[in-house]
């Protein structure tokens, strides 16, 4: 009857081990996945700062007198 328990417990001790290396593969993929996504939204925002800052191209290199000028020739009151 021993024996049966010993093996009984065994088995139980193997089915747990199982269930617990595979909870941390699970743990493992997923920060991985996390990771993997957190980079690809990084490389997004980059691409989307780096086409405003060409698309804006001439507001960045202006001063802010020359905007002031620019606006004030375009939009005056005398018009």
């Amino acid at each position: 009857m021993n024996k049966l328990y010993l093996l009984l417990a065994f088995c139980a001790i193997v089915c747990g081990a199982y269930f617990y290396g595979a909870n941390i593969a699970d743990a493992k993929c997923r920060t991985r996945v996390a990771q993997q996504n957190l980079e690809s939204i990084k490389q997004i925002q980059n691409q989307i700062f780096e086409t405003k800052r060409t698309s804006h191209g001439t507001v960045y290199k202006m001063g802010v007198g020359d905007i002031r000028r620019i606006l004030r020739d375009k939009y005056s009151i005398g018009e």
